[in-house]
């Protein structure tokens, strides 16, 4: 849990920072920095700033991040082998549950927004499945960070991973929910989503 809290916290951090243009960008690099600016535009926003904007500010930034990043899809890859053990309610159940875990963590984090400049490096897209590879760039740092996406029938591109410095965010919480549900059972891993 440690090792995703960190990450979380930079993703959040710097995932939502301005990037750099780029003339040839995919569809799915297009999209992703469209979500970014989006973002920004919030945190920069005089009228959304300030303690007495807190909810309303966050339920912007929800919004928009509901928009790109698939919870479902996310949540899928977490439970791994156990989803298709679950019904369609728990299903559902379970990706709102991880979708809120999700923003509860990070989403106070991404209000720390700061000039850190974001680099597009390269990307690769082949079908339905695309990587777009970042890095955040500070005056002492450059941090690595990629983007996993999947292309849905209508053309939107979804992220359903983000791999910082080679920790990939659905794989640590996949260890994470494996432990948790051969020591106990689903029910007990949905109370403890539940709790935190």
């Amino acid at each position: 849990m440690k090792l995703f809290k960190s990450a979380a916290l930079v993703f959040c951090i710097l995932c939502f920072v301005f990037p750099a243009h780029h003339a040839l960008a995919s569809p799915a690099r297009d999209q992703l920095q469209t979500t970014i600016d989006k973002l920004l535009e919030i945190l920069k926003d005089p009228s959304l700033k300030g303690e007495e904007h807190t909810e309303q500010r966050r339920d912007a930034l929800r919004k928009v991040i509901r928009e790109r990043f698939s919870q479902t899809k996310m949540a899928q890859l977490t439970l791994g082998r156990h989803w298709r053990k679950r019904t369609r309610e728990e299903k559902k159940q379970f990706a709102e549950l991880f979708g809120k875990l999700l923003e509860k963590t990070y989403i106070s984090k991404v209000e720390a927004y700061t000039d850190e400049k974001v680099v597009f490096v390269k990307e690769f897209v082949k079908k339905r499945k695309a990587q777009i590879y970042t890095k955040v760039v500070t005056d002492t740092v450059e941090i690595p960070i990629d983007y996993r996406m999947f292309r849905k029938k209508d053309g939107t591109w979804m992220v359903y991973d983000i791999v910082i410095e080679g920790v990939s965010l659905v794989g640590n919480y996949r260890s994470q929910f494996d432990q948790s549900l051969q020591k106990g059972s689903y029910e007990d891993l949905v109370r403890d989503l539940k709790t935190k």
